[in-house]
């Protein structure tokens, strides 16, 4: 589902926002009108119908984000012997470090890596 469709969906609901109050009636009204008729399906204030299509947003881009695959690009370091071992998240080795020096010779191909957005290499242990 598009965004768009997220907010198309809020509009065709029977009651998408709260009943009005009595003094909101006095300000600007939004009105939905059923189909090939002149009464409304439900009313609505603009404050009122942009804190719906908010809130529909809002939740239509926390169902995106929970679908999305889980692979994620931090950068993971380690300590192996002697050396600090860097690599992504995804699993894409990025190098060694010694430990007391910067950290640097290892940032660099991480942000290399997520600024070229190859497809990723997974890492064979």
């Amino acid at each position: 589902m598009t965004r768009t469709e997220a907010i198309t969906a809020l509009l065709r609901r029977p009651r998408p926002v709260r009943d009005l109050l009595a003094y909101e009636l006095r300000g600007s009204i939004v009105q939905l009108l059923a189909p090939g008729t002149t009464a409304p399906t439900w009313t609505a204030t603009p404050q009122l119908l942009a804190e719906a299509l908010d809130t529909a947003v809002t939740r239509h881009a926390a169902a995106e984000a929970a679908a999305a695959p889980g692979d994620g690009h931090a950068l993971v370091v380690h300590y192996d012997d002697l050396d600090l071992v860097a690599a992504c998240q995804c699993g894409t080795p990025l190098g060694r470090a010694r430990p007391g020096t910067p950290l640097d010779a290892v940032a660099v191909p991480w942000e290399r890596h997520l600024a070229i957005g190859l497809p990723l290499a997974r890492a064979t242990a």
